[in-house]
Parts: C-alpha cells; structure tokens; sequence
C-alpha cells in the first residue's frame, strides 16, 4: 500500500491468550485512540469503545486498511484492559475502558530487596532478564553496553523503573511493536522517512512551540566520585551561554557504559537536554513503521520547518482515516 495515499480504515479488537500471544475471539468495537510516548514508563496505552463489557483480559487492537484493490490488516497495539466505565443510552449500555501496555506485570512487581545490576554486566540482557515477567516476548539487539558501576534497587523499586534505568545507562530504548512484542535496541541515528511536498502527508495545521526557558547551557554531571562540567559557549547557538548572556545550570548523576568516557556523556547529555527546546506537533496520514524514538525528516520551506527531528509521542484515533496526531522534538 501507498500510505502516503488515502485509505478507508476500520478496526478489529481481539481477545489474547497471555500463554500463546495469539488471538482468540473477536470482541466489539465502536471507537478508541491509541497514546505512545518515549518518556512514558509504560511506554503505550490505549482506550476502547466497545458494547461487551470486558473486565480484566489481554486485547489486540488491528486496523483494517483499504486501498483500491489492496488490504492490509495491521496490529496496532496489545495489552491488558482494565474494569470499564459504563454509559447507558436508553437501555443500550455501552463501555469505555482503558488499557496498558505488555509491560504493566513488571510495573507491578517489586524487585527482591538488595537486588542490583551488576558493574561489567551486558545493558540489554539485564532489560531482557526483567522486562521477561512480562510474558511477552523480548528481543534484544547484540553488544548491549557494558554497565562500569552497579546500579543497585531503591526503595519501592520495580521490574519496569529499573529496565528503563539500566536503558538509559547505555542509551537505548525500549519499544513495543503491535503484537506486544517487546524490543530493546539503540536508538535511531538516521532519519526513517523525510516529509515534504513530494511526500505530503501532514495537514496543515501545524503548532510550533520554542521553549527555551528550561533548557540549560552548562550541565554538571557526576559518577561515584567523579565529576565533569559541559558548557555551551558556541555564539551561533541560540541558547548558549554566549548567545543568552547568562548561564543556566543543571546538574544529574550519571550511569555510564563502558562506552561513554564522563565528560563524553555530559557533553551528550547537554545536547539532549537542549534538543527539546523546540517542539513541533501536526496531525498526519497514519504509517505503519514509525513509533516514539524514530527520526524523521521535516522539510516545508514556506512553514520554516527544516531539519530532523525525533518523534516523542503519537495519538492514532480509531476512526475515519486513522489520523495521526505526532509531536517531535529538534534533533
């Protein structure tokens, strides 16, 4: 399909059987919206419309697209539904309920007390090794980074907060494809597809929003006894220190890999922290293969929009057209 085209769009929720992953019976549904997120702990969730009164279940919802004479049957998201609200129009009642994500059994569970990531330990066999409780599948990619300290469990720590620790260690994601497949990998370094006039398929609308009051200038970073300072000083950086007059600190600890020599990672960091100092958010044709933590390539002249930028959240509604409301950050 050319989904840079239009399409008719319908959907199909399914019951999952947690033991196999695969789909059971077909259950109702009337309408819903899908929310995915990179700073969300749980990563996606979803909420259905439905007339079947569900309760507690795992679900998998699939857009159906068409195209002239293609079709394609798309898995969108699966997860665990909780107790429904329910409306009653006359005598026909119908539900609404939420949903989360294949990583909500390790939300739930706390780590044993004293449990720790061990210093020389692979990054991503340990998310692998905790994010496993989900019951859904994990694939990792190969040469996960080498954790230089442990990193040991907090009070109320659970399976989940310490993936997303150990992940951010090395600088990677994690990510949850349709299925409720699980995936920990780095994250993107080039851009997956670049939007522009040949390739149209944001709406017009568009909110540019510049934010440069939270954004740092000089960061201090420290491990165990260690410390290293990153500044912005370049003149023709809008938010350096030079170019802002003053300096604007902030300060993190650090869980470093192998890899990333502390001042390195401060200076890093530092971009990261700047990048989100501008935010774009449109509304565009849905496509199958983009998710929170892909770049994307953003060129409309007329709009001042030019550059790369890595998604940070997405909204699909479950109705005509199967929208896409994105927000993406300067990268």
């Amino acid at each position: 399909m050319d989904w840079s085209k239009g399409f008719s769009a319908s959907y199909v929720m399914m019951q999952v059987n947690p033991q196999t992953w695969e789909d059971e019976g077909e259950i109702p549904i009337t309408g819903g919206k899908i929310d995915r997120d990179i700073e969300s702990a749980l990563i996606e969730s979803a909420s259905v419309d439905t007339t079947a009164e569900l309760g507690e279940r795992w679900i998998r919802l699939y857009l159906v697209a068409k195209q002239g004479e293609s079709a394609e049957r798309i898995p969108l998201f699966t997860g665990l539904t909780s107790s429904p609200t329910r409306s009653l129009q006359g005598y026909n009642p119908s539900f609404s309920v939420d949903c989360f994500s294949v990583l909500t059994p390790c939300a739930d569970r706390m780590l044993p007390r004293g449990w720790f990531a061990p210093k020389d330990g692979s990054g991503a066999a340990i998310i692998a090794d905790l994010l496993g409780i989900s019951g859904a599948e994990v694939e990792t990619f190969e040469g996960g980074g080498t954790l230089t300290g442990a990193i040991v469990a907090e009070s109320g720590e659970t399976y989940l907060s310490m993936a997303h620790k150990v992940a951010n260690a090395i600088g990677w994601q994690i990510r949850i494809d349709g299925r409720g497949k699980i995936h920990v990998e780095p994250f993107p370094s080039d851009p997956v597809i670049k939007f522009n006039n040949d390739y149209d398929v944001i709406q017009p609308s568009i909110k540019d929003t510049r934010d440069w009051y939270s954004c740092p200038n000089v960061l201090r970073v420290t491990y165990e006894s260690f410390a290293a300072i990153a500044r912005d000083d370049d003149p023709e950086s809008p938010l350096s220190t030079v170019s802002r007059g003053r300096e604007i600190w902030a300060e993190e600890a650090a869980q470093l890999s192998s890899s990333a020599p502390l001042a390195a990672y401060a200076q890093q960091r530092l971009k990261e922290l700047q990048r989100p100092a501008r935010e774009i958010t449109y509304t565009r044709r849905f496509m199958p293969d983009l998710r929170p933590g892909d770049i994307v390539g953003i060129n409309y002249p007329k709009a001042m929009i030019d550059g790369e930028f890595r998604i940070k959240s997405q909204t699909i509604e479950l109705g005509y057209g199967c929208d896409t409301e994105e927000t993406v950050y300067g990268y």
